[in-house]
């Protein structure tokens, strides 16, 4: 590995029509801990989301990152210069009520381990705890690009699981960006029979296809209930996944359950929102279930897939920017068209 500079490149956040290429100093790290240099960062559709940002801001994005380890603290024992490593920005404590529940996203520990400064920048200190417990060696058939999925497909994977799917069963998908094409890529090697998305943009419900859907239905264009029912011996879904972070989407989403239905709510709305309902999922048993994030656990399993060609993720990675395009990728994602997923890369950027 070259020498570690003092001074690196971030990509600050001020808002999503404002962020900035800064110089910053190289973070020092401690016992147990390792200095990684990115090599790749994916960016989420939560880091377009102002209202959750904005009161944070000024901050460091990005949480799904990859790349090569530049300096090992005293103690450490598993990883060593120049491995090649996919960090998870939170870890759990393992050891308390929760984690002993197997919910590690709801540990009080889980969301104060986070990388120092995040993975919009040239290097991150990864703590002690996260290169404990979610710090993966990606096998050489693995790229940096596929690398920086462990961290959301281990969501969707986590996600799916709540969701109970059984042989036989027809799934919908509401919302067909990175989610739920992830959520779609995992429920076509899950028992499911039909698997449908719903999208308004006509590309992606293509892609869908491309990626295993085995029926789409855009909902501007056609009723979705009506085209669910015809498709599906007069039935709805057994399952129906929301991704798209709105109340009205979780109407929509409602609407397409069938009786005994488990309705997932895969992606969190403005928390000043409201969602009224009618009792209905009571007498029909309807199931609604959420989860948040993902853990250890479903990172391991995700790398498992991918490395075993499983998982077709090359055609989920979109675009490709410099740390110096990180607002023109939040923009990307906001028109909610012909993309998935934004790829920052820093190597990739252009000083001025």
């Amino acid at each position: 590995m070259p020498s570690i500079p003092e001074k690196m490149l971030c990509a600050v956040y001020y808002s999503n029509t404002d962020v900035r290429l800064e110089e910053r100093p190289v973070p020092k790290i401690g016992y147990g801990e390792i200095l990684v240099k990115t090599e790749a960062c994916g960016l989420c559709g939560g880091e377009t989301m102002e209202w959750y940002l904005a009161p944070r801001a000024p901050w460091v994005l990005g949480h799904e990152p990859s790349g090569v380890v530049a300096q090992v603290g005293e103690g450490v024992k598993k990883f060593k210069v120049g491995d090649r490593v996919f960090v998870h920005h939170h870890v759990s404590c393992m050891s308390c009520h929760f984690c002993n529940r197997g919910y590690y996203s709801m540990c009080e520990q889980y969301s104060k381990t986070k990388l120092d400064p995040g993975g919009f920048a040239e290097y991150f200190r990864v703590p002690a705890q996260n290169v404990q417990f979610d710090t993966q060696i990606l096998p050489d058939n693995v790229t940096f690009e596929q690398g920086t999925l462990l961290e959301p497909m281990g969501c969707t994977l986590s996600g799916l699981k709540a969701c109970n799917i059984r042989y036989g069963d027809t799934v919908a998908i509401v919302g067909l960006g990175f989610m739920g094409m992830s959520y779609l890529e995992q429920a076509v090697i899950s028992p499911a029979a039909k698997i449908v998305g719903l999208d308004f943009s006509d590309w992606r419900l293509d892609k869908a296809r491309e990626l295993g859907a085995t029926h789409t239905i855009n909902p501007k264009k056609e009723d979705s209930i009506a085209r669910l029912k015809e498709m599906n011996e007069g039935r709805l879904a057994d399952v129906v996944i929301v991704t798209a972070p709105f109340v009205s989407a979780w109407d929509s989403g409602l609407k397409l359950c069938e009786k005994a239905a488990t309705l997932h709510l895969g992606a969190p709305v403005d928390p000043n929102a409201t969602w009224t309902i009618q009792a209905n999922p009571h007498f029909r048993e309807t199931k609604i279930v959420s989860t948040y994030s993902s853990s250890q656990v479903e990172s391991t399993e995700v790398l498992d897939l991918i490395a075993a060609g499983r998982l077709n993720v090359n055609p989920l990675i979109t675009h490709r920017f410099g740390l110096d395009g990180v607002k023109e990728a939040i923009q990307l994602m906001l028109k909610a068209n012909d993309s998935l997923k934004p790829m920052i890369i820093p190597s990739m950027t252009k000083v001025k």
